[in-house]
């Protein structure tokens, strides 16, 4: 067995590694029980959603053509061309919901809130015309109301 190489001091020298004396029952423990706090920390991370979330489908990756009609009746100003180049999904499904002003209003607003913690988040682009579209939103559903 070599000694470990220590200064006049006693005390290790510079860059030398340093053990502690244990026995195999000590280390098998600490490898078996977690350390104090892990479960806490697990708890802390977000969720995964990948697993709650639904199957694909093939219009998660390209507009269909109710969603194309959709963004040709908007006000040139207010079209959501990059959110519709981005996440066609998503366009698809606000063409959907449109008509439904304040179903349309509800998706949006839980596309601009993150209510579950961890999401990625739009680009601030993305951000804006979603603002966009739903400040236009709560003009139609006033308009509707007072009528």
């Amino acid at each position: 067995m070599r000694d470990i190489p220590s200064s006049e001091s006693g005390t290790p020298a510079e860059g030398a590694l340093q053990f502690e004396l244990t026995d195999f029952s000590d280390a098998r423990r600490a490898l078996d029980e977690p350390p104090a706090g892990l479960e806490v920390a697990r708890q802390l991370r977000p969720p995964n959603w990948d697993s709650r979330r639904r199957p694909p489908l093939p219009t998660d990756h390209a507009m269909g053509g109710r969603a194309v009609d959709w963004i040709l009746s908007l006000p040139i100003d207010i079209r959501p061309l990059k959110l519709a180049d981005t996440v066609p999904r998503i366009a698809n499904e606000l063409a959907e919901h449109w008509p439904d002003a304040d179903r349309a209003a509800a998706f949006v607003s839980d596309l601009l809130i993150d209510r579950r913690g961890g999401r990625r988040g739009f680009s601030a682009e993305i951000k804006k015309e979603l603002g966009v579209l739903h400040h236009t939103l709560r003009q139609i559903r006033s308009e509707n109301r007072a009528s």
